[in-house]
């Protein structure tokens, strides 16, 4: 039942808690003892630093229900052929939880079900509709120079590249044009 807390062989008064962390409401016990279980006198309970309990013997002290205010840092002092006193040891007090209904539980569940539910019909009915009407890319019309409508930038690039070509052909077509009259005069 005891938890020894600290154990050095040079410490001749020693303090042992029945539990370092402790559930609020649950029982704290102290001990405090002398090396080799001597006798101590005028013995003294210190929470952070405060005195809390007094005996004039070896006394054991127990708190029957801890609460928050329990929390600290606990040490003793006693009398034996000096006055001697033990190293402190941290106790914790966690409160109590609250516990969440079971209903909010429930109504959690049902309302991440029925949100992924929608979520997948709604994807679903877009893939099979973009399947159906075999267009991957969002149609965003980008004017050009010749009305044509152009919807991606992969077609924007494909189309500048045709009006390039188109250009070019004309130019050379209009070049043959020039040379063609003046070859026949000559």
């Amino acid at each position: 039942m005891w938890l020894l807390t600290v154990l050095l062989l040079w410490d001749w008064l020693l303090l042992q808690v029945s539990s370092r962390v402790v559930m609020e409401g649950e029982p704290l016990a102290l001990r405090c003892h002398a090396w080799k279980n001597k006798q101590v006198y005028n013995v003294f309970y210190y929470q952070n630093g405060k005195v809390i309990k007094s005996f004039n013997r070896n006394s054991d002290l127990t708190i029957p229900k801890t609460n928050i205010n329990h929390n600290g840092i606990y040490h003793c002092s006693g009398m034996g052929r000096n006055r001697y006193t033990s190293a402190g040891v941290s106790v914790t007090v966690k409160g109590l939880q609250s516990p969440t209904p079971v209903w909010f539980h429930f109504l959690f569940y049902v309302v991440v079900g029925i949100m992924f539910l929608v979520d997948t019909v709604l994807c679903v009915t877009i893939w099979k509709e973009l399947k159906r009407k075999k267009k991957w890319n969002l149609e965003i019309p980008l004017d050009s120079a010749h009305e044509k409508k152009v919807t991606s930038d992969l077609q924007k690039h494909r189309h500048e590249k045709d009006l390039k070509r188109q250009e070019q052909e004309e130019q050379l077509q209009n070049r043959v044009h020039r040379q063609a009259p003046q070859e026949a005069k000559q």
